[in-house]
């Protein structure tokens, strides 16, 4: 198995969050920011879109992040981490969905203003981008709540392989944050994790 993709990129982190819950063995290589180029020929035969990550695994190549989270803990998870069930399946592609559509576009020019330190985007993106996050990370402390546990469901899934990302990335960048005791105990929680702490809390958002 091999994972191509930096170990600092926030796609390819969530991936590499599951590998190592899953207790996988792979081989990651360097590709994206600051390594070679994501267009890079022998990438770009993998993955047309010149973009990480990349899985390889025997036959398969798959790319997409969430495409990737879903492969493995379909594959490779046992019980509760990508559920055979239809109705609980869906909570967790739910969730995996709400976090790509939402939580990502929120949180981008955020982490260009506030860690990449870019002028992509106007204050006014900026601003928007914080009040956004704000609201998606309420709606995630009210999901924790009922579910007890983890953003899909009381167990861990593959969902917070993404969601878990990217709370570390809205608690580690200097915003105005509301209050939220369900976001903030799930981070404590997450942070104990072994897999969490090697891909997730690597010393940035």
């Amino acid at each position: 198995m091999r994972i191509y993709g930096r170990a600092n990129a926030w796609n390819v982190r969530k991936v590499l969050f599951l590998a190592e819950e899953l207790g996988l063995k792979y081989e990651r290589l360097d590709y994206g920011r600051g390594f070679k180029p994501a267009d890079s020929p022998e990438l770009l035969a993998l993955n047309p879109n010149a973009m990480v990550p990349v899985l390889s695994d025997g036959d398969a190549t798959i790319w997409e992040s969430h495409t990737i989270l879903r492969y493995l803990g379909a594959k490779y998870g046992t019980g509760s981490i990508y559920p055979a069930d239809l109705v609980a399946k869906a909570a967790v592609d739910q969730w995996l969905d709400w976090k790509l559509g939402h939580v990502s576009p929120a949180m981008r020019p955020l982490f260009f203003r506030y860690f990449l330190k870019t002028g992509d985007f106007s204050d006014r993106e900026v601003a928007e981008g914080e009040t956004e996050s704000a609201k998606l990370f309420t709606i995630l402390d009210a999901q924790l709540k009922k579910t007890g546990g983890f953003a899909a469901s009381k167990d861990f899934t593959v969902a917070d392989c993404a969601i878990g990302m990217a709370v570390h990335r809205w608690l580690s960048l200097p915003l105005k944050r509301p209050e939220l005791a369900n976001v903030a105990d799930y981070y404590r929680r997450l942070s104990e994790r072994p897999a969490y702490r090697k891909t997730i809390l690597i010393g940035m958002p």
